[in-house]
């Protein structure tokens, strides 16, 4: 697969293995603690949670022992996880998007109950709000999705919803 290698594609593939490693677990029905007595004490449930979350940074060596408390081959995890951040071009493109708020809050869309939480915790006066590429990546790490699934979720439940040149945002 040929892709240029920068700090986002970089954190995009770390997250993507992060996510593949908890999916294998949660397939399995396994708990973190479960997984992390599978170790035999070299890594902890709490250090397996914050791996997962991505509030860690994942060594290799760490991460070959996990893979194999979950029974997985390193390589078919790694290449699952490579899959998963593969640059698609998505129809709803990249950058900075303007969405509107009520819109946003009116949605029975149980996926974006992240992003309302957000949106009141970011209150002020503004009926729009525009999330830049780091916003929108934010959003999408605690909706458990892909970004691009985050930005077409949000653009498609904000009919106003528009991409923008500029970045405004709110990524920080």
């Amino acid at each position: 697969m040929s892709q240029a290698y920068d700090s986002r594609s970089q954190q995009a593939f770390a997250a993507a293995v992060c996510r593949v490693m908890r999916e294998s677990r949660r397939r399995q029905k396994l708990t973190q603690a479960e997984v992390a007595q599978r170790t035999n004490g070299l890594v902890s449930k709490a250090a397996l949670a914050n791996y997962e979350t991505g509030h860690r940074s994942l060594r290799v060596d760490v991460l070959w022992v996990i893979a194999g408390a979950l029974g997985e081959d390193l390589g078919t995890l790694l290449s699952a996880a490579e899959r998963n951040v593969a640059t698609r071009p998505s129809p709803f493109g990249t950058g900075s998007i303007a969405v509107d708020v009520q819109e946003v809050m009116a949605s029975s869309d149980p996926r974006l109950a992240v992003v309302k939480r957000w949106f009141e915790l970011r209150a002020n006066s503004s009926s729009t709000m525009t999330l830049d590429d780091g916003a929108i990546h934010a959003l999408a790490a605690l909706m458990n999705v892909r970004p691009d699934e985050c930005r077409r979720l949000l653009m498609t439940s904000s009919r106003s919803a528009r991409p923008q040149t500029a970045t405004v945002a709110t990524g920080s």
